[in-house]
C-alpha cells in the first residue's frame, strides 16, 4: 500500500489531529470527493457520475450544476431538483440559487422561484452575476455594467479586461464609473471567504495571486502571487479551514497555515486527481 492510498487519520502520527475536510471537485467525469485535513491529501473518490459545470456548497450541503440539472447532496448521495439544464450555483442567505438557459431562480421548500433573466451566465456570488455581457444584482437581476465577466466574489468582478472591484459608495448604482480596476489583464477566477478581513484570491492566466491589504483598492502591488508547486491555470478556490483550488488539469491544491500542519511546514501542496474538464471546487 503506497502512502497516497490511506486515510489521513493514518498519516498523521504526530501533532494535533484537525477535523477532516470534503472537498468536492465539478469536472466532466462528474463530482469528485477529496479527503483534506492540515495539509495532508487524502484520499479521493467519484461521489457522482455526471458532466458538471459548476459546484457550490454552505451549510453542510453541495450544489452542482449539470447539462441536465441542478443536484444536491443527500445523506443518500446527490438528488435532483427538477430545475433543468444549469450553468451556474451559489448560496445566499436564504439558500440556493441557479442559473441555466436564460433564467436565475431560487430553491425553496423544494420548488424553483424565478429571480430573473439572464443569458450565459457564468457564475453566481450571494449578490452578484457574472454573464457574457456583464454583471447583474440580485435578488433583481438589475444590470450593473462592465462586459465579459468571468466569476464574481464579494464585491470584486474577475472579467476578460480585468480584475474589477465595486464602489457602491459613490455615484450612481449600476453605472461602470462604481467598478474600479484593482488588476489588469483578463481574469477567469475571483473569490472570498466573505469576511470583512478575510481571505481574497484571483486568478489570471499566468498564476493565483493573494490580497495582501483589502482595505486599498490600488493596482497590482497589494497583490502577491502564490507560490504553487505546479504551472498550471487556476479555475476556481474556495475556502475551509484552509484554502482550496483545482486547476485545469486536476490538480487539487490546499494552502496550511505552518501551525495548523503535523511537520509544521505549511504552505501550498498538491496531489493530481485525473479529472478532465475541471469545473469548480466547493467545500459543504
Amino acid at each position: 500500500m503506497s502512502d497516497d492510498d490511506i486515510s489521513i487519520s493514518e498519516k498523521r502520527m504526530y501533532g494535533e489531529t484537525r477535523a477532516e475536510t470534503h472537498a468536492y471537485v465539478a469536472s466532466g467525469l462528474g463530482v469528485t470527493r477529496v479527503e483534506t485535513a492540515g495539509g495532508q491529501i487524502g484520499r479521493f473518490s467519484l461521489a457522482n457520475r455526471c458532466s458538471a459545470r459548476d459546484i457550490a456548497g454552505a451549510n453542510g450541503e453541495i450544489a452542482v450544476a449539470t447539462e441536465d440539472s441542478v443536484l444536491i447532496s443527500t445523506d443518500d448521495g446527490f438528488a435532483e431538483t427538477g430545475f433543468g439544464p444549469a450553468t451556474a450555483v451559489g448560496y445566499d442567505a436564504d439558500g440556493l440559487v441557479a442559473a441555466g438557459e436564460g433564467r436565475v431562480a431560487r430553491y425553496d421548500d423544494g420548488e424553483w422561484w424565478e429571480m430573473g433573466a439572464v443569458d450565459d451566465v457564468r457564475a453566481l456570488a450571494p449578490d452578484l452575476v457574472a454573464a457574457a455581457d456583464g454583471v447583474y444584482g440580485l435578488p433583481g437581476c438589475a444590470y450593473l455594467g462592465l462586459h465579459d465577466a468571468a466569476d464574481v466574489a464579494g464585491p470584486f468582478a474577475a472579467t476578460a479586461d480585468g480584475l474589477y472591484r465595486r464602489d457602491a459608495q459613490e455615484g450612481t448604482v449600476g453605472a461602470r464609473e462604481n467598478w474600479l480596476p484593482v488588476r489588469s489583464g483578463a481574469h477567469g477566477v475571483v473569490a472570498t471567504d466573505g469576511s470583512d478581513d478575510g481571505r481574497v484570491h484571483a486568478a489570471d492566466a499566468d498564476g493565483l495571486y493573494e490580497l495582501t491589504d483589502r482595505g486599498n483598492a490600488s493596482p497590482d502591488p497589494h497583490w502577491r502571487p502564490c507560490d504553487l508547486p505546479v504551472r498550471e491555470r487556476v479555475v476556481d478556490v474556495t475556502y475551509g479551514q484552509d484554502t482550496y483550488a483545482i486547476t485545469e488539469d486536476g490538480t487539487f491544491l490546499v494552502d496550511t497555515a505552518d501551525e495548523a500542519t503535523a511537520d509544521g511546514r505549511g504552505g501550498w501542496r498538491s496531489r493530481s486527481l485525473g479529472v478532465p474538464e475541471v469545473a469548480g471546487i466547493a467545500v459543504a
